[in-house]
Parts: C-alpha cells; sequence; structure tokens
C-alpha cells in the first residue's frame, strides 16, 4: 500500500475505532458541592438546576454546548454569602431536550425569567459566560418594566452579544449533514477536546474530567439535535435593536474578559464597555473563552468583590 494511502486510511480507521468508545457517566459525586438537585417545570419543559446557599439570589447561566459543571469552581464559594441557582439551559446538561426548535437567546431568557418569577426571586444577580451572557442580558431586558424590578446587577464574562465569525463548533453544529458525519467519524470526546482547546489558552488547564464529563452530557439522548437547533438560532434576528437597547442598561455590569479569547474576540468586551453605561472591563491575560474554568481563582475574586460593592 501506498504512502499515500496509508497516511489517509490509518487516521481514518482510529477514528472508527474511536467512535465506538462507550462514554463513562460522570463520578457520582461530581456534583456533591453544587448544591440540591431540583427540577423547574417550564411549559412543560423539565429544567434541571441546583441550589446551594443563603443569602442574596445569584443565577448561573453556561454558555453553548456547556452545562453546570462549567461553574464548578464557583459555587461553592459564592454559596458562602449568596443563594445561588445554577441552571442547565434548556436542551443542556439533564435538562429536557424537546424537538420544538425553540432554543433561540429569547427563549432561553423566557425561561429564566419565568424561573425568577415562579420563586419570588428579588435583587437578583445574573451571571452569564458566552451565550449565557447573552440569555442574562436579554432576560434583564424582558424583566426591567416589572414592579419591583427583579435584576439588580449583570456579570458577563467572555458575553455573547454583537455580529462576528461564529466559531468552527457552532458552524459544524448548524449543518445536519456535517454534523452527522463528524459524530459518525469523530468520537464525542475528541470532538469535545478540540473545542475545548478553542476555548483555552492555557491548554494545560484542560483535563481529562473535563473532556470526559463535557463528553458525556453531550452523548446524552437528544442533546446533539438540541445544540444543532442552539446553534441555527444562536444569532439573534433583532440583534440590532438588541444592541441598540444596550445604552438603556440601569443596573452595574461587570464584564470579565480572557484576553486570548478566540471564540468571542476581547473586541466584543470593548464594545460592551462602551455601550453599557458605567460597566467595569477586566481584562484576564493569558486567559481563553471560559475565565470561570481557565482561571478560576481570578474570576471568583473579582465576582466576590462585585458581590460585595453592591450588596
Amino acid at each position: 500500500m501506498g504512502l499515500l494511502k496509508k497516511a489517509i486510511l490509518i487516521p481514518f480507521l482510529l477514528l472508527l475505532i474511536a467512535s465506538c468508545h462507550r462514554l463513562p457517566a460522570p463520578p457520582a459525586n461530581l456534583a456533591q458541592d453544587w448544591g440540591e438537585q431540583k427540577t423547574f417545570d417550564y411549559q412543560g419543559v423539565k429544567i434541571n438546576y441546583y441550589e446551594a446557599g443563603q443569602g442574596p439570589p445569584v443565577i448561573l447561566l453556561h454558555g453553548f454546548g456547556a452545562c453546570a459543571y462549567t461553574w464548578r469552581f464557583l459555587i461553592p464559594p459564592l454559596a458562602a454569602a449568596n443563594r445561588v441557582f445554577t441552571i442547565d439551559l434548556k436542551g443542556h446538561g439533564f435538562s429536557d431536550k424537546p424537538e420544538d426548535g425553540r432554543y433561540a437567546v429569547s427563549d432561553q431568557a423566557g425561561m429564566v425569567a419565568a424561573f425568577i418569577r415562579d420563586r419570588h426571586l428579588e435583587d437578583v444577580v445574573l451571571i452569564g459566560n458566552s451565550m449565557g451572557g447573552a440569555v442574562a442580558l436579554m432576560t434583564y431586558f424582558q424583566l426591567r418594566k416589572e414592579t419591583p424590578a427583579p435584576i439588580k446587577a449583570l456579570v458577563l464574562i467572555d458575553s455573547a452579544g454583537y455580529p462576528q465569525k461564529l466559531p468552527w463548533f457552532i458552524r459544524m453544529a448548524r449543518w445536519p449533514w456535517l454534523s452527522a458525519l463528524g459524530s459518525k467519524l469523530l468520537s464525542p470526546r475528541f470532538l469535545t477536546g478540540m473545542a475545548l482547546r478553542k476555548c483555552f489558552y492555557n491548554r494545560e488547564k484542560i483535563t481529562d474530567e473535563a473532556i470526559d464529563t463535557y463528553a458525556y452530557y453531550g452523548g446524552l439522548p437528544g442533546a446533539a439535535e438540541a445544540v444543532r437547533q442552539t446553534a441555527m438560532q444562536i444569532v439573534p434576528a433583532n440583534m440590532a435593536d438588541m444592541i441598540a437597547q444596550y445604552k438603556t442598561v440601569q443596573v452595574p455590569t461587570l464584564i470579565i474578559w480572557g484576553q486570548e479569547d478566540q471564540v468571542v474576540p476581547l473586541e466584543v468586551g470593548r464594545n460592551f464597555k462602551r455601550d453599557i453605561p458605567a460597566a467595569e472591563l477586566v481584562i484576564l491575560p493569558r486567559c481563553g473563552h471560559i475565565p470561570q474554568e481557565e482561571e478560576p481563582l481570578q474570576t471568583r475574586s473579582l465576582i466576590q468583590d462585585f458581590l460585595k460593592k453592591h450588596e
């Protein structure tokens, strides 16, 4: 067999073998520090969340394709002084994944707004990473006219919210044939590792546990279609109108950004700082798209200081 054929065939066979590997479930005690696991019924869809601590309420909202696991380093310290709700967005983590085509940012924000109303929460601080930041902003816009307005402050961590080139893993998810081909040829663990390498600046901080855990959640029944639907709807149809509203934000806003973010570039963070009145932007050097995982101590400290400042 020629060298060229071998060079093509061997990696192909290795990928086929890898795709047959079964994914282990996360350790049984993985979520033990996240609080009590509960569900919230939203229009017949069961939303999984964790509740920990007592005090002023904080809601943590993850990004595209992620889940509550992304906040694992922040939940225990924040719960020492706050009532922390960590939500698996619809279609993610252990939340239901209905094939209803309602996975837009506005749909997720509607769910979070309903959660806040149902729990009668007041003086809420919304903390969102990536897509979760866009959900936090839209939740604020949906609730700010209520009396009393329940949202007290916002923390946006490498948040989506302006036009940009989508990262490869979102573009791939938007094409059914490409996503199906990739899932057949490449193992979920391989794809997960590739996505995390795009999100981290210091790739040595990507652990086997993180790859295995995200791959497990991504392999749950219905997850692939939910991710595809989310990718298809991730850019709001009314983005220009949404951006115009940033100048009307009237709550304290902390913006945290990884300087080396290759998913949502720093320029977006600077745009938020420009458009949101009195917003504070903190840039973390040598950090990528997920500061709460790559630089958890710095991220935690910034959030705790912000929460104390606005008690």
